[in-house]
């Protein structure tokens, strides 16, 4: 009877042109036989893009400089997922290693259909300290090798590719000093700087690069700070979330769907967007 019932619902999707949640089959959600970077993808949000990406089909290559990390988060997911995905390494600051990376999918795969740029290397520093040079190291390792990455990876896509980057809810908006106060510094000054030249960066290439059928977007996330902040600022959390409309912090699972929605057919109108995922922070 269950059957009977699921291929109804699945008839009446398929006639609908629409999405069918039941079997996961046909439908525009569906990124099987497309070939996935995650650059950055043992990262804390990108480890549950590259789980997400694998879910609905796609071949899966988590690029990370940590490769160790890489390995152990696929060998936690179930069997199923991560035969889906395989490493490689790749440190984003040196474009060496971004050619080598492209040139390995090339000569491995053929092609690649979705790049998902998920990286941030931080300095740290607050703004009283931070020197021209951190700074300006900060914008090339975040911004300037994000372009790199994406213009190169580029040469191995073609019509109906889609790229899409990690902005932040600090590429659009301030830091609240009043919600790190006695805990930690404020999200660094060269972050939400980084995080604005992603977002012009994602409009410049959509228009760019449009004609030839390559979508570029992007992510922004809100509150997602790791397990080891929420532990050691219980004060600061409290207040983060006071200030979210939704009244709470961000699960990595929450950044998945919004990511494979953009790498899939679902978004085949949508280019040099930004979706905030912030549970309302940017609505005040």
């Amino acid at each position: 009877m269950f059957e009977i019932g699921r291929m109804g619902v699945c008839n009446v999707f398929a006639k609908l042109d629409a999405i069918c949640w039941v079997c996961r089959k046909s439908c525009m959600f569906d990124l099987s036989n497309r070939v996935a970077l995650i650059v950055g993808g043992a990262g804390y949000l990108g480890k549950e893009v590259c789980h997400g990406m694998a879910k609905q089909g796609a071949d899966v290559i988590v690029a990370d400089v940590n490769i160790k990390a890489a390995e152990k988060m696929i060998s936690q997911y179930p069997v199923s997922i991560g035969k889906k995905c395989r490493v490689l390494t790749v440190d984003i600051g040196e474009e060496i290693a971004i050619n080598e990376l492209i040139e390995q999918i090339q000569t491995d795969y053929g092609r690649l259909d979705i790049l998902v740029n998920a990286t941030y290397a931080p300095h740290g520093e607050s703004a009283k300290e931070i020197s021209k040079n951190a700074f300006a190291d900060s914008l090339s390792k975040n911004v300037a090798s994000g372009f790199i990455l994406a213009r190169k990876a580029k040469e191995i896509m073609s019509n109906g590719s889609s790229i899409i980057m990690f902005s932040s809810m600090y590429g659009k908006v301030a830091p609240d000093p009043g919600m790190y106060v006695g805990q930690i510094e404020p999200n660094p000054i060269e972050y939400g700087v980084a995080k604005a030249g992603i977002e012009q960066m994602i409009r410049y290439l959509a228009v760019t690069w449009a004609k030839e059928g390559i979508r570029v977007n992007g992510v922004a996330p809100g509150p997602f700070p790791n397990p080891k902040v929420q532990v050691e600022n219980p004060e600061m959390m409290k207040r983060l979330e006071e200030k979210v409309p939704m009244g709470r912090m961000g699960q990595p699972s929450e950044i998945a769907g919004t990511v494979a929605f953009l790498a899939s057919d679902a978004a085949s109108y949508i280019t040099g967007q930004i979706i905030s995922v912030d549970g309302g922070w940017t609505i005040w």
